[in-house]
């Protein structure tokens, strides 16, 4: 049976015979009674049980009583909006699914809905088959945070788990394609304008100042666009091969111009027998992403070390800093999508978590470890009888 507001008249209830494994109770949270109705029809049709609220203080009221699977929310509601309703009822029902359905869509409002746990964000008009796609995969979700102590569900759970990272970096690459363009043409022309005025004010210090700031803020911005492109699309993957040393050589140029006068110490210790092995053209934003996080996590220490070599049938390439480590608590949610301990503005979570699934892709894996005595170690492995087992006699 479907749980209603008072107002609003049952609709088509779905039959207990359509009710399967996939069947689960949705809280649908929207302010507007067409998109509640809409919601409640689509979901009976899939053969949910469906509870309908108004606003967030009826649906955490419905929560209290009957925790919900999954839910979604419209973002702009009073008085308790969408992303406070989220946070709300992560304390009270930590296993239900929150899914946004919202017409106001943006690539940084996304990225905060994710950090908040949201597992996808629709954006107004929503087709129906999308809308029940998504539900179908939130629930597949909630077994994954349901698992408990059973082994079978348990390793589902840690299948699941990758998926998931798939499907929110796809969603961001879906989501800033869409955006792209009208960003970027307003960026290209706000920064040209910063710098024509820059030419005009040279002789005014403090109005320079202020014009650099824009400029920085605005090169973050396109630099932000520009890496939820080009990382979460399958065609942004570079499968041509080149030499693993000159691969390495190149990154570790690339960052220390990059950094300048703040550039660490990077050393490089290449054997010779991985050197001339080639490796997929894409790991050059792999190691270039690395070296940039152990720069990012010195802390004013000055070494950061890249080492590959022959581990048996496998490329081993390590980058190990001196910095202060990840804490116990933070390590296990370093592939996490969005997760970052930085400062607001100073990353966006998204580098190691892409870094990771472009290596997967190669058919290779990414640790972290903290070793004990002190940094922090990330050790990338790469079939080396898929990339470069030909060049191997040359380069020995």
């Amino acid at each position: 049976m479907t749980s209603r507001t008072n107002s609003e008249a049952p609709a088509a209830q779905a039959a207990d015979s359509r009710s399967g494994s996939s069947s689960a109770h949705v809280l649908v949270v929207d302010d507007k009674q067409i998109v509640r109705r809409f919601l409640a029809e689509v979901l009976d049709m899939a053969g949910h049980r469906v509870s309908l609220a108004e606003a967030g203080d009826e649906a955490l009221r419905i929560a209290g009583q009957d925790a919900p699977d999954v839910i979604i929310t419209d973002l702009r509601m009073e008085p308790m909006s969408g992303e406070e309703l989220i946070e709300r009822l992560r304390a009270m029902c930590p296993n239900a699914v929150p899914i946004v359905l919202t017409g106001y869509g943006s690539v940084e409002r996304t990225v905060r809905l994710m950090r908040l746990g949201a597992y996808d964000v629709l954006t107004k008009p929503c087709r129906a088959s999308e809308i029940v796609g998504t539900v179908e995969q939130a629930i597949e979700q909630h077994h994954t945070l349901d698992a408990g102590g059973n082994p079978h569900r348990q390793l589902a759970a840690r299948k699941d788990k990758r998926q998931l990272v798939q499907e929110k970096l796809a969603m961001i690459g879906k989501l800033a394609a869409g955006v792209a363009h009208e960003l970027n043409n307003p960026l290209d022309a706000t920064l040209r304008c910063v710098r024509l005025s820059k030419d005009r004010v040279q002789n005014d210090p403090e109005t320079t100042e202020y014009l650099d700031l824009a400029h920085a803020g605005l090169l973050r911005m396109a630099d932000i666009v520009q890496t939820l492109l080009k990382f979460s699309r399958e065609a942004a993957v570079e499968q041509a091969p080149q030499r693993l040393d000159e691969l390495v050589q190149e990154a570790v140029t690339g960052v220390r111009l990059a950094l300048g006068s703040a550039a660490p110490h990077l050393s490089q210790d290449i054997q010779a027998g991985v050197a001339g092995l080639h490796i997929p053209r894409g790991m050059h934003q792999v190691i270039t992403n690395l070296l940039r996080n152990a720069a990012d996590a010195g802390e004013g220490r000055r070494e950061i070390a890249i080492r590959s070599r022959l581990d048996g049938e496998r490329i081993v390439i390590d980058v190990q800093d001196d910095g202060p480590g990840i804490p116990d608590d933070v390590l296990p949610r370093v592939f996490e999508p969005f997760f970052t301990t930085k400062e607001p503005g100073q990353g966006t979570g998204l580098g190691l978590p892409i870094s990771a699934r472009l290596v997967e892709k190669f058919g290779g894996s990414v640790s972290v470890e903290c070793p004990a005595g002190g940094g922090t170690l990330v050790s990338v492995s790469l079939p080396a009888s898929r990339y470069g087992a030909e060049h191997a006699e040359e380069a020995l």
